[in-house]
């Protein structure tokens, strides 16, 4: 059910930005062969991806790719090193250009840090004097004016200096009406401000967002929103005239959230926004209880006034509640070594210590070795499975044979919804499932910081729960 939700939230969320057809077409010889994926990030809650089209690399370097837009919107391209982008409009047909292929090395690949340089694609024919030139003009100057006024806007937090890049930016490109670079503009313009004003930033929240229309496919909205309202929730909870946020939060009442926003001066859909981004990022930080923010999120689902939020609310629901402590394990369909078919419930009736790991990361390669002393000692009571998300199954495979690991591999390259489901995109990551199938511990902590004790812990209560089995011998009279 779980996966059937997740493609459903995609395709909403398709539904909206996708319609007239649009056509990239191009040569990069270097990239002959490759696959590529064409995808945007369709709201600033979850920043989920979401696929527009893919297209295989000729051996001679020519692509052709097409996919349908309602609305002008950006998307992206991993390209190993670099993150492609640029902006497509409703019906128009692109001849892009990709930049040299230069592949990642083995620690960029798997550093949780890394972040591919962005590129955008170059244009060719008659395409040169486009939006996405407008675009990259804009924002090479937005960049200089803070690059040169850094310490005014950073360290004095001059309103003044602000102002009057404000002024000269938008003297500069006034003549450009298009309502997606002006959307640019203004929540450039609002990210700004926020930096000079965070001791008052409600005014800067009156002005940018409160009562303006919600623009959830506008990567500057998406970033401008993400910078102001990340934690937003907790943050304001902290405010002492503010201070009921907790209790309305930790009853899970959702309506009560909104119309506190409300009061506030924020329109409904923005309102909303606000709640949901709070949700989610208040799930993990500790200051609301899980089960307040759970029954909020539930509440939302019939709730929700805001229909274009309606797939985020699914999808935030799905989200948590597919690794929420006690509800069943996402499934997992795989092949091991020996390529036999391996689920779950070949490890049913016992512990299971479920590892996501990368063969390439030398702290995946630590935690496994932490692991051999831990599946010798609780081997009878413990099952440990790892999942080995390579691109190549050869190289953990080769790995589990010098090493001489002797718990089961499983191959899950390329298994994109799994790790979506297990949020493994970070490696390694760990979970303990209970013999019942649940999640006992999500995420567990890892063999090389105490998960062997925390494990004996939980062992023992659970033995101890267990029901004492029944003397059914007759007992004798005499």
């Amino acid at each position: 059910m779980r996966i059937v939700s997740t493609v459903l939230f995609l395709l909403c969320l398709f539904a909206q930005v996708m319609a007239q057809k649009t056509i990239l077409t191009g040569k990069a010889t270097d990239y002959s062969g490759k696959e590529i994926t064409f995808y945007t990030i369709a709201e600033p809650v979850i920043r989920q991806r979401l696929e527009l089209a893919k297209t295989k690399i000729a051996e001679d370097g020519s692509f052709s790719v097409e996919f349908g837009v309602n609305e002008t919107i950006e998307i992206y391209a991993d390209l190993e090193k670099y993150c492609g982008t640029m902006v497509v409009e409703t019906g128009k047909n692109y001849t892009i250009s990709l930049p040299p292929f230069s592949l990642r090395t083995s620690n960029e690949a798997h550093s949780s840090y890394y972040k591919p340089t962005p590129y955008w694609f170059g244009l060719g024919g008659t395409e040169k004097d486009n939006l996405n030139n407008a675009i990259r003009s804009f924002e090479t100057d937005f960049n200089r004016e803070i690059n040169i006024n850094a310490v005014q806007i950073y360290q004095k937090l001059s309103k003044t200096v602000v102002n009057e890049i404000i002024k000269r930016l938008e003297l500069k490109y006034s003549s450009d009406n298009n309502l997606y670079f002006s959307t640019l503009k203004k929540y450039s313009f609002a990210e700004l401000e926020y930096i000079v004003n965070q001791r008052t930033s409600e005014n800067v929240i009156k002005k940018y967002f409160a009562t303006q229309p919600i623009k959830l496919h506008h990567p500057v909205y998406q970033r401008a929103f993400e910078t102001i309202f990340t934690d937003f929730l907790r943050k304001e909870s902290l405010n002492l005239p503010n201070r009921k946020l907790i209790n309305i939060t930790n009853s899970g009442n959702y309506s009560e959230l909104v119309s506190f926003f409300e009061n506030k001066g924020y329109i409904t859909e923005f309102a909303e926004l606000v709640v949901l981004k709070g949700l989610n990022d208040g799930y993990y930080t500790g200051t609301f209880s899980k089960e307040g923010v759970i029954k909020a999120l539930e509440m939302a689902r019939t709730a929700t006034k805001t229909s274009i939020l309606q797939p985020v609310v699914n999808e935030i629901n799905n989200k948590i509640l597919r690794l929420v402590v006690g509800v069943k394990a996402p499934p997992i369909t795989l092949q091991n070594i020996k390529k036999e078919t391996v689920t779950l419930d070949k490890f049913s009736g016992k512990f299971t210590y479920l590892c996501f790991i990368n063969s390439k990361s030398s702290d995946c390669i630590t935690e496994l070795d932490s692991i051999v002393s831990i599946e010798k000692r609780l081997g009878q009571v413990l099952k440990v499975v790892a999942v080995a998300l390579d691109d190549n199954f050869d190289n953990p495979s080769n790995l589990w044979k010098s090493k001489g690991y002797s718990w089961e591999l499983l191959n899950g390259s390329k298994q994109k919804q799994l790790i979506i489901n297990y949020n493994a995109s970070i490696t390694p990551a760990f979970y303990l499932i209970a013999p019942d199938g649940t999640l006992k511990l999500s995420q567990a902590t890892s063999p090389s910081h105490g998960f062997e004790p925390l494990f004996l812990r939980i062992l023992r209560d659970f033995n101890f729960k267990q029901p004492k089995p029944t003397n059914t011998k007759p007992v004798s009279k005499w």
